[in-house]
């Protein structure tokens, strides 16, 4: 079966019209969240050196750069614009791909809309596009088997989904899309070696996929090709990269894909979001302070503690903020001694604090092989409290709060969004109207009615 040209068929074909009411509006609170992490996002230093090195190499532009007045072509704007929302560890995410999928589809999206002066109907569609290729990949991918490898499957798949999202905007043929697919496979790439030090590599892999993908759609719009069996081929995707994929899953239709997405409450990997739920929650439930606490054993998958638990010497000393984003032990101390994990609870100070350090003695950081046979897409934890006096408390997480099991309210995405925007120098006034035009994108003729209130 050719994939590759059925998933281009497919999502060429992508219209407005055919979107369920809760498809748009998930699409909406993707929109919002994106943009709040990207403000907040601003501030970290990784950030501000993308920004200055895409001003002095890439061509100016239509396209907004947000927290900046300089305009941009459409490949530079997105490897900034995707890099920045993905500093504070905060943006969206697809258990069920591994990806982070706005973070790479949204700036795509508004910098191909920019570009050509396009309107919130075509944007809103490119982006449940992008969002339905990238987690399709993602999934058929096998992302365990990814990140056991070392691959970081938000660059590796989001870039298919980058793609999509660009030609979709392009207006391009089947045939022009599925040569953006080849095109962008040889791009493909991403790596985890950053767990191991800390160095900011990961934040710059949203940028690689959502950059490539739009240099693969220019490419592809002008009749440049690309292998049409790019996904399936003998030396393509699945067999490159991935250990028993499985492509059959492409094609289930089963509502669409963005209503699977997960959003973070927590300013740190999206492993670690169950550990630090279940810790707060107990805690919580039975008023403990941390002081009254003896000790605390955090259960993993294997693919979460390979992750977030180990190398042990890393992750129960953390040097800088990427280190304490990727480690279970500080997250589940930090947010048990402050009842929350937030942007302050990971900056530099906060990880240098002696409280901390020694609160992160008494945690045990485990693999529970149990955990490991549940079903695709659900990677649980339990995290169990044992009190001074005694006392044990035990709280297994499935589905953390974000998750569509557990989901947000518009309450918790707007609070979200206006927090993180603060961060920034986006008025009051400003984020009112952004929330206003958000709301109403499919009734905005020009996507710069939208761009014009970013910071």
């Amino acid at each position: 079966m050719n994939h590759t040209v059925l998933l281009a068929e497919r999502y060429s074909k992508f219209s407005y019209d055919m979107f369920t009411k809760n498809a748009l509006q998930k699409a909406k609170e993707c929109i919002i969240d994106y943009v709040g992490c990207t403000c907040a996002g601003l501030l970290f230093d990784s950030s501000k050196i993308i920004y200055n090195f895409t001003l002095e190499n890439h061509a100016r532009g239509k396209c907004t750069v947000i927290g900046s007045k300089e305009k941009l072509a459409p490949v530079g704007a997105c490897l900034v614009n995707s890099s920045t929302g993905h500093a504070p560890e905060l943006d969206d995410t697809s258990m069920k791909s591994g990806l982070h999928v706005g973070v790479v589809v949204i700036p795509t999206a508004l910098a191909i809309a920019e570009n050509l002066g396009l309107g919130g109907k075509d944007l809103l569609t490119a982006i449940i596009a992008g969002y339905e290729m990238s987690i399709k990949v993602g999934q058929a991918s096998n992302p365990r088997a990814l990140l056991a490898r070392g691959y970081h499957p938000t660059s590796l798949c989001g870039m298919f989904g980058a793609a999509i999202t660009a030609s979709r905007l392009m207006g391009l043929s089947p045939i022009q899309t599925a040569n953006a697919l080849g095109i962008v496979g040889s791009y493909v790439a991403g790596n985890l070696e950053c767990y191991s030090d800390g160095s900011f590599t990961k934040r710059l892999h949203p940028g690689i996929a959502s950059s490539s993908g739009v240099t693969a759609a220019i490419l592809a719009s002008k009749n440049f090709t690309g292998p049409k069996s790019i996904l399936e081929g003998p030396r393509g995707f699945f067999h490159a990269y991935c250990e028993n994929p499985k492509p059959e899953t492409l094609h289930i239709i089963d509502g669409f894909e963005i209503e699977t997405i997960s959003f973070k409450p927590y300013s740190c990997c999206r492993l670690n979001q169950g550990p630090i739920d279940g810790i707060l929650d107990i805690c919580s439930n039975h008023k403990i302070n941390y002081k009254q606490i003896k000790s605390i054993i955090i259960e993993l998958t294997k693919t979460y503690y390979d992750i977030v638990g180990q190398p042990a010497d890393i992750k129960f000393n953390p040097k800088n903020v990427v280190d304490a984003q990727f480690s279970a032990p500080y997250s589940v101390a930090i947010a048990c001694i402050e009842g929350k994990a937030f942007l302050e609870e990971y900056s530099d100070a906060a990880i240098q604090r002696p409280d901390v350090r020694e609160f992160m003695k008494n945690i045990i950081v485990k693999h529970d092989a149990d955990l490991d046979n549940d079903a695709p897409g659900i990677y649980p934890v339990r995290v169990t409290v044992l009190m001074n006096n005694g006392e044990r408390f035990t709280k297994r997480v499935e589905h953390v709060k974000g998750d569509p099991e557990n989901p947000f309210t518009r309450e918790d995405i707007i609070n979200k969004f206006n927090t993180l925007a603060q961060e920034s120098t986006l008025s009051y006034e400003k984020r009112i109207k952004l929330i206003e035009a958000t709301d109403n994108l499919e009734n905005i003729d020009s996507i710069n009615m939208f761009t014009d209130l970013l910071p």
